[in-house]
C-alpha cells in the first residue's frame, strides 16, 4: 500500500460523508459525531502503530482500516435514527457492503483489501472469530482497530458525562431508560472478566457497565496506558450509582487495569 492510496481513500470518504445531509438537527449532530469519531480513531490507531513499531506501509494499512471501520454508521443513522445494530442493521456488515459496491479497494493487492474488509467486519463483534487466527496479520489489525475504536468511544462518552449531568445525546445511550437498577447478568460478566453482551443491557446504567467491560477486550500495552492516563474508566464509574455493587465493580476493574499495566510494562 502506498501513500497515494490513502490520499485517494480519504478524499473518497469525505465525498461520501458529504452526501449525508438532513434538516433534522439530531441526524446532523450524529453524522458529524461519527465523522469526528473516524478522525480520532485514525489518530488512535497511528499512536498504537507507533508504539508497536509498525513500518510505513503497515501504518498506512492500519489507518485505512480505521478510516473505513464505521463507514456503515452514516447510512445507518440517516435511515434508522439509531446506532443500535439490533434495531437497525449491523453497521460493520453494512460498511463492508458499501466498500464492495464502491469497488475502491480494487486499487490494492487482494491480500491488503481482504484484511481491510475483514478487519472492518470484525471490529464490532463481541470477539474476533477463531478463523482470524489463521492469518496473524489479519488478527493483529483486527485487534488494533478494536482498541483504537474503543478508546475514542470512551472519550466521546466521557465528554458527555458532566458532573451531575446525564449524557446530552440520547443516541449515545441507545435511547434506553434512565432507571436506577443494574443488570445482574452485566455485573456478573464484569466480575468474571468478560465483555458484557448487548442483549443483557436494559437501561443507561447497563450501557455504562457494558462500556466498562471493554477493558477485558483490550489488546495492546499502549491502550492500557492511555486508559489510565485519560481516566476514561474512572469517569464512567463515577457516573454510576454509589452502591455496594458498583463499589465492587470499581475495585475489580481498577485491580484488573493495574495488573495489566504491570504485566505489560517493558522489561
Amino acid at each position: 500500500m502506498q501513500k497515494e492510496d490513502l490520499t485517494f481513500f480519504r478524499k473518497w470518504f469525505l465525498d461520501y460523508v458529504n452526501n449525508f445531509t438532513s434538516p433534522d438537527p439530531l441526524v446532523r449532530e450524529n453524522i458529524e459525531l461519527k465523522n469526528e469519531h473516524t478522525k480520532r480513531v485514525c489518530e488512535n490507531i497511528l499512536l498504537l502503530a507507533k508504539a508497536e513499531k509498525l513500518g510505513k506501509k503497515e501504518s498506512l494499512l492500519a489507518e485505512t482500516i480505521a478510516l473505513f471501520h464505521d463507514l456503515g454508521r452514516f447510512e445507518q443513522f440517516l435511515k434508522y435514527k439509531t446506532f443500535k445494530d439490533s434495531e437497525s442493521e449491523n453497521h460493520a456488515a453494512l460498511g463492508v457492503k458499501i466498500l464492495k459496491k464502491a469497488g475502491i479497494l480494487s486499487r490494492l493487492p487482494p491480500g491488503e483489501s481482504d484484511i481491510i474488509l475483514k478487519a472492518v467486519e470484525y471490529h464490532n463483534l463481541i470477539e474476533i472469530p477463531e478463523t482470524a487466527s489463521n492469518s496473524p496479520e489479519l488478527l493483529f489489525y483486527s485487534k488494533l482497530v478494536r482498541d483504537a475504536d474503543k478508546l475514542d468511544i470512551l472519550r466521546i462518552i466521557c465528554n458527555n458525562y458532566k458532573e451531575g449531568e446525564e449524557c446530552q445525546n440520547p443516541a449515545l445511550e441507545l435511547y434506553l431508560p434512565d432507571t436506577p437498577e443494574c443488570s445482574k447478568a452485566v455485573i456478573e460478566d464484569i466480575m468474571n472478566n468478560r465483555m458484557a453482551k448487548m442483549k443483557e443491557v436494559c437501561n443507561r446504567n447497563d450501557v455504562k457497565l457494558l462500556r466498562l467491560s471493554w477493558v477485558f477486550d483490550i489488546n495492546f500495552p499502549e491502550t492500557f496506558a492511555l486508559l489510565k492516563e485519560k481516566r476514561y474508566l474512572e469517569i464512567i464509574i463515577s457516573s454510576l450509582p454509589e452502591t455496594e455493587e458498583i463499589r465492587k465493580v470499581r475495585k475489580h476493574i481498577e485491580t484488573y487495569l493495574e495488573k495489566q499495566l504491570m504485566q505489560k510494562q517493558p522489561c
